[in-house]
């Protein structure tokens, strides 16, 4: 932590604990507004995180700058994520592409700090198959108290085989590096045959989940990215304090990260207003953008 002095530290806070039922450890993630943390998860134990249950959840703990846990601020809906590792059977698994927490953020699935740190904004439960499905849209303080609690109607869309195929491919290319710099020297025969073994292990669910992302704007809104259509169109909606859907926002233009999948602008800081975003160029340079929100838009 840098106060006046920027080459000189005030504090230096590091911790690294171990959470054996859930398989994890936590370091200094985010802090919130009274000094305390929220700590980052690290995959530490594949045994203890498999073996967690159906629909186990995750608490978002509250750390102190020593590292003591000092509560449980929210439980974190975390579903079945994972697919089985083709090359190390019973090893770590990678990350479905429909259920990856996208960064920037808290890492955690669905669940984002407000900018004040003062209380975190998730989307809870899908109710998939109530009649009609809603998923829960929460802002909890940091004390653990429920700010806001609204069910979201919405319709199920379904994974077109097209878009199956088309994941299928691309998790199996990110699988070994076609989309880095880093990519395997090997063979292409090689290759190939552990694009087909991960092609072979990879599945989808019947219909998208309904959010791949949320952020928490920086005047009380809440920015929602919903499904990943097959034209790739990034659709957000942005509701207010009170839950109520004030407009929607369309990105179809740019890449945040190397792996298809993820959001075309990681958005870092939002408001009815303005939205600052980054993006990757044709050789990863980061660059940096600023948008106007035109609230003047037909249909916002």
């Amino acid at each position: 932590m840098f106060t006046t002095d920027e080459r000189v530290p005030e504090e230096v806070i590091q911790f690294y604990l171990s959470v054996p039922e859930e398989g994890s450890r936590l370091t200094p993630g985010r802090m919130l507004a009274d000094g305390t943390l929220v700590g980052a998860r690290r995959l530490s134990d594949m045994r203890a995180w498999s073996s967690r249950g159906d629909d186990p959840g995750l608490a978002l703990r509250r750390i102190s700058r020593s590292g003591e846990i000092l509560d449980t601020i929210a439980m974190i809906d975390w579903p079945e994520n994972a697919v089985e590792n083709e090359r190390n059977p019973g090893g770590w698994p990678r990350v479905h592409p429909l259920r990856e927490p996208a960064l920037p953020g808290l890492q955690e699935y669905l669940t984002a700090l407000t900018p004040d740190g003062s209380a975190v904004v998730q989307i809870g439960k899908v109710h998939e198959e109530a009649t009609p499905p809603t998923f829960d849209l929460l802002m909890i303080s940091i004390a653990g108290d429920t700010l806001l609690h609204r069910e979201v109607e919405y319709e199920p869309l379904e994974v077109t085989r097209t878009m199956e195929r088309r994941l299928a491919d691309e998790y199996a290319g990110w699988a070994v590096g076609d989309y880095t710099s880093r990519r395997m020297q090997l063979l292409e025969t090689t290759l190939e045959r552990q694009r087909s073994a991960y092609r072979r292990v990879f599945r989808v669910p019947e219909n998208h989940p309904p959010v791949r992302k949320v952020v928490a704007g920086t005047d009380g809104s809440i920015w929602v990215l919903r499904e990943l259509r097959d034209d790739r169109v990034d659709v957000w909606e942005i509701y207010g304090p009170d839950g109520r859907l004030e407009g929607r926002l369309e990105i179809g233009e740019g890449r945040a990260s190397t792996k298809p999948w993820y959001p075309r602008l990681a958005i870092l800081l939002a408001s009815r207003n303005e939205v600052w975003g980054a993006t990757r160029g044709d050789f990863e340079e980061p660059y940096l953008h600023r948008y106007r929100v035109d609230r003047t838009c037909p249909g916002a």
